[in-house]
């Protein structure tokens, strides 16, 4: 059964798992572009530590300023979930908190390797919230 909004104005429901992951691959390939980018214009410190590399940390910061910074922001949804006309907001229809948002990027690992288990496993779930979206307070909508 498809949760309705009434208090806001997000009308038609909990986004499927399938447009969500569409704009999470538009995402990751914005946040690839722009590491190649840095990465092909940039001296490494360390050429031989392929993952171990001290910019990685920066890719990681990067890519939390970014989910968590455009989750928060007035537009609802990072550039992805934009172009797809989602939105992330609390059960309320507001507009999240960068705590939550943060809870929600540092969790996702987390919600993916749970959605692989069901899919291996055959294990079916009926509701379209992730386990990072339950914990943070969440959901990701249609606008």
């Amino acid at each position: 059964m498809q949760t309705i909004y009434t208090q806001s104005k997000y009308r038609s429901g909990l986004a499927s798992l399938s447009t969500r992951l569409l704009a999470f691959g538009l995402d990751v390939l914005l946040l690839l572009t722009l590491v190649g980018i840095v990465d092909y214009f940039t001296f490494s410190s360390n050429e031989e530590a392929f993952l171990l590399k001290p910019e990685r940390l920066l890719y990681v910061l990067l890519a939390w300023l970014y989910f968590a910074g455009t989750e928060t922001c007035p537009c609802q949804g990072t550039l992805g979930k934009y172009l797809l006309n989602l939105r992330v907001v609390t059960p309320n229809g507001e507009r999240i908190r960068f705590r939550a948002a943060t809870l929600r990027f540092l969790l996702r690992p987390i919600s993916a390797l749970l959605i692989i288990f069901r899919f291996i496993t055959g294990y079916g779930h009926s509701s379209r919230r992730t386990f990072h979206d339950k914990l943070a307070g969440t959901r990701v909508v249609t606008a």
